[in-house]
Order: structure tokens, then C-alpha cells, then sequence
């Protein structure tokens, strides 16, 4: 879902001083959050990610996959709500979840071959008409976007959560198995896109304020979030569409 992680890391910004006294030191320039800093961060992560990602399709590790959701849910947890920036837990995140990100879509290429290029082809084409629009300022993050979007994604937490307890007592899937259900999948894929959109908006503010350097990390871990949601979300798109061929 969505994530907060840059928000608040503005909000604290937001009432500290630029220095530890509450003023600068002279002759000091302390590092501060970049475009470029945050890209380099997020290019890591991604090349973690591909890395177990790939050697969990290549050994055919689809068991490990559950448990390594799992493991990613409390390092997203503790890097999450962590106040100091953990490289060392984004990190371990990003390889956790390539793990389960292969291993997902190993289940779903067992089932519908051909759907794990699909995906990976669809969530790279979405991020860029995302990254786009926002660019052209065709989304405009605005107070009452945040305020609709924020009231949106609880709806849509709360609406998962009743359906996961659905689907796990009656051993279905729940509403996504009925005739609404890639309508329901393609709501997902909406909000995994604007909330990306809510990410970038957050990165150049942050930028703007001047955070400090290591909010590339937390900033790319924000990013990276964002895409995976996005790319489940598709993934689960993807073969609802398909099972009604």
C-alpha cells in the first residue's frame, strides 16, 4: 500500500533547525538531499532487488516466497517508523523482496506463461506515463489530492484486509474472483500510480527544504514501495484478464 515514509521525514524537517544549535556552522556545507543522490539510491535498491530476484527464478525458489514477505513486511516496518535512516534495512528489504517478487511471479508464470513480461512490461510503461503527467504537471499534488488520496488508500486497506478474512474462511479469492474483480485490481493500480505520483511530489519538496542526504534513501525506499505495489497490483490485473480468455 501506500507509505508515509516521506511525509513524515518532511514534517520532522519541517520543525528543526538547519543546524544542531539552530544555526549553520560556517565553513561547513552540510550535505543535503539531490535528484541525483535519490536516483543513484533508487538504482541500487533496484539492482539488489533484480539480483535475488533472479536467482530465485533461476533455482525455481518459489517456496521462498511467503516467507519472505513476511521478513520484507517488518524491515518495511522498521525502516518505516525507524526515525534514523537505515541503509542497511532498505537494503536488506530490497533483496528480501526480490525474492518474493520472483518467487510471486513464478506461481502466476506456472499458470499463465507469459504474464511475468507482461507485468514487469506494463509497470515500467505505467511509471513513465506517471513520471510524465506529473512532469507536465498533468497531476498536480495539491492539499486536497493528499486529503482524497489519503482517505482513498484507507478504504482500500480496509476493504483488502475484510477480503483477505473472506477469502482465507471460505478458501476462494475472495471478490477478485468474481465478475467485478479486475475492476477492483485495475481501483489497485490506480492508486499504486498516484501514489507514486504523491512520492515524486515529496522527493522535490524534500529537495526543496533541504533535507539531508541520507533522505535519499529513505526517499528511494519510498519509490520502491510504491512500485512493488504497483507491480503486484498488475501482476494480479494481468491474470484476472486472463482467466476470462
Amino acid at each position: 500500500m501506500s507509505n508515509p515514509i516521506l511525509t513524515r521525514a518532511l514534517d520532522r524537517a519541517a520543525g528543526q533547525p538547519m543546524g544542531a544549535a539552530g544555526v549553520e556552522i560556517p565553513g561547513i556545507a552540510p550535505q543535503r538531499m539531490t535528484m541525483d543522490g535519490t536516483v543513484s539510491r533508487a538504482i541500487a535498491l533496484f539492482a539488489i532487488l533484480a539480483v535475488t530476484a533472479a536467482i530465485t527464478w533461476t533455482l525455481n525458489l518459489v517456496a521462498l516466497a511467503f516467507p519472505a514477505m513476511f521478513v520484507g513486511l517488518g524491515l518495511a516496518l522498521w525502516a518505516s517508523f525507524s526515525k534514523k535512516v537505515r541503509p542497511g534495512v532498505i537494503m536488506a528489504y530490497a533483496a528480501v523482496e526480490g525474492v518474493f517478487l520472483a518467487g510471486l511471479t513464478l506461481l502466476f508464470e506456472s499458470a499463465y506463461p507469459g504474464i511475468a513480461a507482461q507485468a514487469v512490461t506494463a509497470t515500467m510503461v505505467t511509471a513513465g506515463v506517471v513520471f510524465i503527467a506529473y512532469r507536465r504537471q498533468v497531476i498536480r499534488v495539491t492539499p486536497r489530492f493528499r486529503q482524497i488520496m489519503m482517505f482513498a488508500l484507507m478504504g482500500y486497506l480496509g476493504f483488502a484486509l475484510i477480503n483477505l478474512g473472506f477469502a482465507f474462511f471460505s478458501g476462494g479469492s475472495g471478490v477478485y474472483s468474481s465478475s467485478f474483480g479486475w475492476l477492483i485490481a485495475l481501483l489497485g493500480v490506480g492508486l499504486a500510480a498516484f501514489t507514486l505520483v504523491m512520492d515524486f511530489a515529496n522527493i522535490e519538496e524534500g529537495i526543496g527544504m533541504g533535507l539531508p542526504a541520507d533522505e535519499e534513501w529513505r526517499a528511494a525506499f519510498g519509490l520502491m514501495v510504491s512500485l512493488i505495489w504497483m507491480y503486484t497490483e498488475i501482476l494480479r490485473l494481468l491474470a484476472i484478464l486472463r482467466g476470462d480468455d
